[in-house]
């Protein structure tokens, strides 16, 4: 893996804009050379309501990053995410015309772009289209029928669309910020491809990232991606909740939200206090803990239920043997995991990015489970291309063989 280069990610939060820095060292072992946080106040529930604050708080990133890694960044990945988001299921069917039936990389591509070939409003351009199956004549789940023989090739894929305007506008902030744009991933799939295993795809299994202003969802079935959806609520909206019914800072209550925060008031001390801090005119203060609980516990079953309600319509929830796998900044909310057992009626745990060395204790939390993504999404293009045996003639730059892979899926 020596040829592989570093690599910078760029996650566009509602709360924090983060930016990793990142190469692998082997197979399995990516190493964190740099990171860097800047808070976000031009992002809103995934879109750019602010051009000249993200782009300050994307420089501001970036300069922390590239200091702390002794590199310059002058190329990202960049996540999508926002209820702009639209995803579906389509299935194309070719005939293989050649002369010994064997099926080839061509037909691959032609399958694929059968399956895509649906009315995209004006308004909206595909961000990925991802091959979950292949069927040749009556065989199905195959994930690589390249060399096989047959009479028809079918594919199923999953398409993801965008809105033009939000991706525009991203765009517009890092040429403002003097960055190119490698390429842009949904926000789940990288987060997926952090704290996932192949084995657990195959087993079946939810991934939600909980953010500040948004939920990620992407549901893996059979290996491939059956289902992806964005439901546009999140941390910040408990972090609104406590500020308005306790009567403190929005600052304010974020810090109490993580130190004193849980889903169930029935797991707290009912005698137990907090203290609040001062206001102008107002003294400090104290409130018992379960106030606080009530505020946050309605909520958060809220934010779990309409997670549960994008399971359902995944139409696979009930094959889900590997349950829910949560992640993601609002993960790390004490008993989160306990409340979506019991709405979900699935098996539900927390994860976050695994195999990293380096500044690893600087990532090593949900929160970041998608810059991580984004980089394990790349470099896994990478090998790909080095184990096909092609990289060390192929011209063309990691960059552009990201491109391709996520286009082609392949």
């Amino acid at each position: 893996m020596e040829e592989i280069q570093t690599i910078a990610a760029l996650d566009l939060g509602s709360s924090l804009i983060k930016v990793v820095i990142g190469r692998f060292i082997d197979d399995h072992d990516l190493e964190i050379v740099g990171m860097g946080v800047y808070p976000s106040s031009g992002v809103k529930n995934g879109g750019i309501v602010n051009i000249e604050t993200t782009s300050k708080g994307i420089i501001e990133a970036i300069s922390d990053a590239e200091l702390m890694a002794g590199c310059e960044v002058n190329a990202v990945l960049v996540n999508i995410t926002g209820k702009h988001i639209r995803s579906q299921n389509e299935r194309g069917i070719i005939a293989i015309t050649n002369k010994n039936r064997e099926i080839s990389e061509l037909d691959i591509i032609r399958v694929i772009e059968a399956a895509q070939s649906i009315h995209v409003p004006s308004d909206m351009e595909v961000l990925h289209v991802l091959a979950r199956e292949f069927r040749v004549d009556d065989q199905s789940n195959i994930r690589d029928p390249v060399g096989m023989t047959g009479v028809r090739l079918e594919s199923e894929v999953h398409i993801v669309t965008a809105n033009t305007t939000n991706l525009n506008n991203i765009e517009r902030c890092l040429s403002t910020s003097n960055l190119m744009q490698v390429d842009r991933v949904l926000s789940c799939l990288a987060s997926s491809e952090a704290v996932l295993t192949q084995g657990e795809k195959d087993l079946g299994v939810a991934v939600v990232d909980i953010g500040a202003g948004i939920c990620d969802i992407v549901v893996y079935h059979d290996g491939g991606i059956a289902y992806t959806s964005v439901v546009p609520v999140g941390g910040s909206h408990i972090t609104n909740d406590i500020s308005i019914g306790l009567k403190v800072t929005i600052e304010s209550a974020e810090v109490i939200k993580k130190r004193f925060g849980h889903t169930q008031v029935s797991m707290v001390d009912p005698t137990a206090k907090i203290d609040l801090p001062a206001m102008s005119g107002r003294n400090a203060r104290s409130v018992h803990n379960h106030e606080l609980i009530e505020i946050i516990e309605p909520r958060a079953r809220e934010i779990l239920e309409f997670i549960d309600t994008e399971l359902i319509r995944s139409g696979v929830k009930d094959q889900l043997a590997g349950g829910v796998i949560l992640t993601g900044g609002g993960s790390l909310l004490a008993g989160i995991d306990v409340l979506a057992e019991e709405i979900f009626s699935l098996p539900v745990g927390r994860a976050k990015p695994a195999g990293l060395t380096g500044l690893a204790d600087k990532v090593s939390s949900p929160e970041y489970s998608t810059s991580v993504g984004l980089i394990k999404y790349a470099a896994k293009v990478l090998s790909l291309e080095e184990r096909s045996g092609r990289s060390g003639s192929d011209r063309e730059g990691w960059a552009s063989k990201v491109r391709r892979w996520m286009q082609d899926n392949l």
